[in-house]
């Protein structure tokens, strides 16, 4: 993460998850389009502290920091622009039911949430970190720590 440097580890953050990987064509259009999604991002007429980056092959994440904190209509704002985006790559950010693990020697595949018991000896990115505190601590973990 290179982006949120410069972020405390309260700010908030939403992370969207692809059903595929990103080719690195794919890569450059979704970091210009997330710049300039995060240039213009406001809540009731004052711009956000933002930043906004691709956190893996399949991942991509937006911060807030700051005194203006993210309202209803720039959350909503933030989730039809990460729609549009989805649709313009032909990937799904939306599917819970998926999950992306890795495996020992680094590599990453989508498999159902339902057979993530399937897949103990490997790691998992935490579907549900909310704050840069748990992407920086703990967003890939392993997989036995998300089963009952």
């Amino acid at each position: 993460m290179t982006n949120f440097v410069d972020f405390s580890d309260h700010a908030k953050v939403w992370v969207y998850q692809a059903d595929r990987a990103f080719t690195d064509h794919e890569k450059t259009q979704i970091q210009i389009a997330l710049e300039n999604f995060v240039a213009e991002w406001s809540a009731h007429g004052k711009k956000l502290k933002a930043s906004a980056e691709i956190l893996s092959d399949f991942h991509i994440g937006l911060a807030v920091e700051g005194n203006v904190e993210a309202s209803g209509c720039s959350i909503d704002s933030s989730v039809r622009f990460v729609k549009e985006l989805g649709a313009h790559l032909q990937v799904d950010f939306f599917n819970r039911l998926k999950s992306v693990v890795v495996d020992e020697k680094g590599e990453a595949s989508v498999v159902s949430y339902h057979s993530l018991k399937e897949h103990t000896d490997k790691k998992v990115y935490h579907p549900i970190v909310t704050s840069l505190k748990g992407l920086r601590e703990n967003w890939l973990v392993p997989v036995a720590t998300l089963l009952p």
